[in-house]
């Protein structure tokens, strides 16, 4: 018996990777070779042989590829911020998409393109907004050694000022440049190209590098402050830093795809409940965003819908409903 429970969490890391491994596989296969009017699955060997004919191969290798591969890199981005937005403040709805971040990432690079499109390019604008949102947030939650619900007020009255900001953005465009970036801001992986997966897999390990770095600290800072500060953890270092990550993939992520929700809110709820632990475990939170965007890409692009339909509006329609059931689990939860 205590053989059994001592391998217990060691059995279900194993059993997490088994099913998640092969899953993400078949999503990027699936979300490579699949479209409503083509199926290219049949052709996959052809296709890596360069022997298919020309409009499967234009298909594969600059439509679809480099969506799955985006769809992968983004939910991976969107997750990892996630888990440490939602570590930090302790607080489910700790996401960079509730508290602003997104938002902010969003408005940054609306005013980029508009305003200063000569002197800031957008991929600054996106890093300067979500900075600025975050920046906020850390100067609401004052010398505390974790964050307080205050912060988390902030962050939701960011969010709504930074899509104020970008809507007032849109109204200044003309009317072809204003539908493009309503487009962007669905949140959208459709037309992108290999330049967007290329930017979001160069900042991807470089983050998840410098999250293993402080591992052990941010650790111990989510767990609870004062006993990190007992054990001789720089407090403020790591919180700032961690902080710091997160907030550069919420930007790359928003820059390639537009901002995507849910993924962040989701993901490492699921790995929780999954593993049954509290820690950070990046990489199972990595792999969940990816499947969860891949899956989320299909469906979108396989609904039986004239036109184009955003990946972004799914998730966010998907985000409202885990938001409810959370909001209703915490309140059974906080009646008994």
């Amino acid at each position: 018996m205590m053989r059994d429970t001592f391998f217990l969490p060691v059995r279900r890391i194993k059993r997490f990777w088994v099913i998640s491994l092969p899953l993400l596989f078949i999503l990027i296969v699936v979300a490579s070779t699949i479209g409503k009017e083509h199926i290219l699955i049949f052709k996959l060997f052809d296709l890596w042989k360069g022997e298919a004919d020309a409009v499967s191969s234009w298909l594969f290798w600059e439509l679809w590829l480099p969506r799955a591969l985006l769809a992968t890199g983004v939910g991976m981005a969107l997750a990892l911020s996630g888990n440490v937005f939602q570590l930090l403040t302790k607080n489910p709805l700790g996401s960079p998409d509730i508290i602003g971040v997104n938002a902010g990432a969003s408005a940054g690079a609306v005013l980029s393109a508009i305003v200063f499109p000569s002197f800031i390019s957008m991929t600054t604008g996106a890093l300067l907004g979500a900075l600025i949102v975050v920046i906020l947030v850390v100067v609401a939650n004052g010398r505390q050694l974790s964050f307080q619900f205050e912060a988390i007020v902030c962050g939701i009255a960011m969010n709504a000022l930074a899509l104020s900001i970008v809507q007032f953005g849109l109204t200044g465009l003309r009317q072809e440049n204003a539908l493009l970036l309503a487009a962007w801001l669905s949140g959208s992986l459709s037309g992108r190209g290999w330049n967007d997966v290329g930017m979001i897999w160069l900042g991807l390990p470089i983050v998840l590098i410098g999250l293993y770095c402080i591992n052990r600290s941010f650790t111990l800072l989510s767990l609870h402050g004062d006993v990190a500060a007992t054990l001789g953890v720089p407090i403020r270092f790591t919180m700032l830093s961690s902080l710091l990550l997160a907030t550069i993939l919420s930007a790359l992520a928003v820059l390639v795809a537009g901002p995507i929700s849910f993924i962040a809110l989701c993901a490492p709820h699921i790995v929780r409940k999954m593993l049954k632990t509290h820690q950070t475990v990046w990489l199972a939170n990595a792999v969940v965003g990816a499947i969860l965007l891949l899956l989320s890409d299909i469906v979108a692009r396989l609904l039986p819908v004239k036109a184009h339909f955003p990946v972004g509006v799914l998730t966010a329609g998907l985000g409202g409903l885990y938001l409810l059931w959370l909001l209703i689990a915490e309140m059974r939860k906080n009646s008994f």
